[in-house]
């Protein structure tokens, strides 16, 4: 085959043989260190009108007499991370949210960086009137170079020296039909949400499916660390619950 079209494969093999075994054979559980203690916020830092713990759950809630005038964070303090394998349960209500990591503080809550994204069923097809979930799963980075890779898409990210922001984006090959994996998603139950960073390569995953890889070869835009974060949408009412949420660093 072309070089560049070999070249595709063997990364996309590389990713498949050596990151994902990891997740479906599984690590040592004592590993992993445990990010929230189910008691209270502390290592975390967010606006206090939208954030708390309620029977060791952690949680962030909007509502039509409590709005977020824009997104807004809850931000983990206690360290920054760099090569690592996010794991968490969570359930959303209504609208948007994510986690954020690699990220950098802004002030005011506000975070931007690279997110998995979660959401609840909020779109709506003309067609039908029916709602659906557009973006969990999705490789994205709030506040600057935004939609990088659907559910289902594998790609690589490159510089746009002309328009930062705007990278230029190939999709490599493909995790699934983006129909047929959200179908795994549950929506009045807890869904097992794992991120993995390690060095340029990213994957996320919810409840054992892989919903998209991302390759970033993007300099003008790449971080090796930074922090992590999650996040309520400005807009439509919501609540996220997050629990069993841990983290262990790679090499």
């Amino acid at each position: 085959m072309p070089f560049k079209t070999k070249f595709k494969f063997l990364i996309f093999t590389f990713l498949a043989v050596c990151c994902l075994p990891a997740v479906y054979a599984g690590p040592d559980k004592s590993s992993f260190s445990p990010l929230f203690n189910v008691k209270n916020l502390d290592g975390w830092e967010g606006d206090k009108r939208f954030w708390s713990v309620r029977d060791g759950i952690l949680t962030g809630e909007t509502s039509e007499d409590n709005k977020a005038e824009k997104n807004t964070f809850l931000i983990y303090r206690a360290k920054e991370y760099s090569n690592f394998e996010l794991r968490f349960k969570y359930q959303v209500k209504g609208f948007n949210s994510g986690i954020q990591y690699r990220s950098v503080d802004k002030g005011e809550f506000v975070v931007h960086g690279l997110q998995a994204d979660f959401e609840a069923e909020w779109h709506k097809n003309q067609d039908t009137n029916e709602t659906f979930d557009r973006f969990s799963g999705m490789f994205f980075e709030e506040g600057n170079r935004m939609f990088m890779g659907q559910r289902g898409d594998v790609v690589i990210v490159r510089s746009n020296p002309e328009d930062p922001k705007k990278p230029k984006i190939e999709k490599i090959a493909s995790t699934g039909d983006p129909k047929e994996l959200v179908k795994v998603i549950k929506r009045d139950d807890w869904n097992d949400y794992t991120v993995i960073a390690n060095g340029n390569q990213f994957i996320h995953i919810i409840n054992g499916r892989v919903m998209a890889i991302g390759i970033d070869e993007d300099p003008l835009n790449f971080r090796t660390t930074g922090i992590l974060a999650f996040q309520l949408h400005a807009g439509t009412p919501m609540k996220i619950q997050i629990k069993d949420l841990k983290i262990r660093e790679l090499k």
